[in-house]
């Protein structure tokens, strides 16, 4: 059996004043691959080919141009890859989600995330994230959470690195945004071009 990697990456805000600009939905995404070379490998041909600087980062909200945007999405829906989504209405959430601190609010919903994907998948897997907070202490935190959730870890490895240095955080990115951006603006393409990734979208509350 092949081993996957998986990395993952946030959406949105934690914050709760709505009133100031916070988010509607908090988006945690993870993509996973057998084979990650390749699937680096695709978006650095986006990069060449459009002449973009060698540490050009890919983001959702930095794709400004919508031509590159598509073309973007188009590399992602032949790349080898699969994924897996929780969202957020924090508009929905019960209050005791508002006393979090911004850290378990996140890791919260990382451990829902990481439930979501199948065990078989996990098994002796590396998952990488995207730096958050806790200066290095993500991985030992993370643990602590799924010790206190009764989650089984079955990950071999867990990483953190920064996301303009690996392109499979960028890839996470990628689709979380393409949800965030349906969700809150009505605007559907780019997940549209990517929906037959996703093998499982939890909707928190549920």
């Amino acid at each position: 059996m092949q081993t996957f990697i998986f990395a993952g990456d946030e959406s949105g805000d934690v914050s709760f004043n709505f009133a100031k600009g916070a988010s509607r939905y908090f988006v945690v995404t993870a993509i996973g691959t057998t084979q990650p070379q390749a699937l680096r490998q695709a978006l650095t041909t986006v990069q060449r080919s459009e002449n973009l600087p060698a540490n050009y980062e890919f983001s959702f909200n930095g794709l400004a141009s919508g031509r590159l945007r598509r073309r973007v999405f188009t590399t992602l829906a032949q790349a080898d890859f699969e994924a897996w989504a929780v969202i957020a209405d924090k508009t929905a959430l019960p209050d005791i989600f508002r006393l979090m601190t911004r850290l378990d609010f996140y890791l919260y919903f990382v451990t829902e995330l990481l439930q979501s994907i199948p065990i078989q998948r996990r098994e002796g897997a590396t998952l990488i994230l995207d730096e958050y907070g806790a200066e290095g202490r993500l991985p030992l935190e993370l643990r602590r959470y799924m010790k206190a959730r009764n989650i089984p870890r079955h990950f071999q490895r867990v990483l953190v690195k920064r996301s303009q240095s690996e392109p499979l955080i960028q890839v996470a990115d990628l689709m979380g945004g393409a949800i965030l951006r349906r969700d809150t603006h009505n605007e559907a393409e780019a997940y549209e071009a990517v929906e037959g990734k996703f093998k499982g979208i939890v909707d928190y509350p549920r």
